[in-house]
């Protein structure tokens, strides 16, 4: 029993002097540049870094956190390059990537990592078109699980925003390490790419997040064109309170495949993106486990459908409101297993509901109206 104790003692102690060490760094004050304090700090510190531009790509550090400082009203909210209000700090402190030739993430964390990091409050802007052809985020966030909070990213002309995914060079084959970051409140807009996009094993919380014009400017195929959030193969994110418009989609997912749990999409505001407010379609022509929830989004808008899934085995559409699409308010294809309950749909400039291929459907309690060729268009339909 006492070896028990004075062992308990022993890790209690440890605990307290590891935190009691845990140090405050100041950029410009105590080093020049984010870098030289980043590659200073020792596990549990905090970076704080003042307002000014920082023309550095920036490599962060397992348990260190990376905040900016402006002062007492740095918290303060102030408009931003959208619609949404953003931190006074975070409109003042720039990490600023002109001029940085060398290919790479303009900010990239430590892979195959659970230690906590978290990135508040910069505006992370300009990076250029590399020859390499790497299509390069401006954020990398990969096998590991930080928190990316309060920023502004914009000007990506090399590709998209931020990617989150587990370990591995591509966004292929089933990757060891699951990516739990937390992607909340941010500004994502104006990159050649995703605004966020999921790759294999990301399982992140994206919510609160703004996110707009962001798009392939020289695709040739239009039906391809960059979503706000983008979801492929083995990613299941939970997307919830996110504001997306003016991209590809608002939600893309592409290449989905086989997984236990289930894509959830909730509580957004998805409209006038280019294609659909919600496009959803797995891998080739066999359909294995996947299943998604779509629930109370308000989607309209879109200049193609407002809801459009294909090759999925499940889903549940319950309680959205979907109006003013230029093509059906909600489009099925190829599905296995439907849910359609108690939403809205008005207003949609082909039928309100088009069904394709759905052997099991459950509508009712839905609200159909105003939509110009039909309530409901069933296709391919047998008793």
């Amino acid at each position: 029993m006492r070896l028990k104790i004075g062992y308990l003692f022993l890790i209690l102690t440890v605990v307290a002097c590891h935190v009691a060490m845990a140090e405050d760094i100041r950029v410009p004050d105590d080093y020049t540049t984010i870098g030289e304090a980043i590659n200073a700090a020792g596990f549990g510190d905090t970076v704080y870094v003042l307002p000014g531009t920082y023309n550095e790509r920036i490599k962060m550090k397992e348990g260190v956190n990376l905040v900016s400082f402006a002062g007492s009203d740095g918290n303060d909210p102030v408009n931003g390059p959208g619609n949404k209000k953003v931190l006074k700090r975070a409109v003042k402190t720039i990490i600023d990537g002109t001029g940085i030739d060398a290919p790479g993430y303009l900010v990239s964390f430590p892979k195959d990592t659970t230690a906590p990091m978290r990135m508040d409050g910069f505006t992370i802007i300009n990076m250029p078109k590399y020859v390499s052809g790497l299509n390069l985020f401006l954020v990398e966030i990969r096998g590991c699980s930080p928190e990316f909070v309060n920023n502004i990213l914009a000007g990506n002309r090399n590709w998209g925003g931020v990617l989150s995914t587990g370990l591995g060079i591509g966004m292929g084959p089933p990757l060891e390490t699951v990516a739990k970051p937390i992607i909340r409140n941010n500004v994502i807009y104006d990159n050649y790419g995703p605004g966020i996009s999921n790759g294999a094993n990301s399982a992140a919380l994206i919510v609160d997040n703004e996110i707009f014009d962001n798009q392939f400017p020289h695709a040739a195929d239009k039906d391809k064109d960059a979503p706000g959030i983008g979801v492929r193969e083995y990613a299941r994110p939970v997307i919830e309170n996110n504001v997306c418009y003016r991209n590809g989609a608002g939600v893309g997912g592409l290449n989905l495949v086989s997984h236990d749990e289930k894509l959830i999409i909730r509580n957004n505001i998805l409209y006038n993106n280019r294609l659909a407010g919600i496009g959803l379609k797995a891998i080739g022509d066999v359909k294995a486990n996947v299943k998604t929830v779509i629930k109370n989004n308000r989607v309209y808008g879109n200049l193609k459908t407002g809801i459009r899934l294909s090759k999925i085995d499940e889903v549940e559409v319950t309680h959205n409101t979907i109006f003013d699409n230029s093509r059906s308010g909600l489009a099925l294809f190829n599905i296995d297993k439907a849910i359609i309950e108690d939403n809205d749909i008005c207003g949609n400039l082909t039928a309100g509901i088009r069904l394709l291929d759905v052997p099991s459907a459950t509508v009712r309690r839905n609200h159909i109206y105003r939509n110009v060729t039909a309530g409901i268009d069933f296709i391919g339909w047998e008793r």
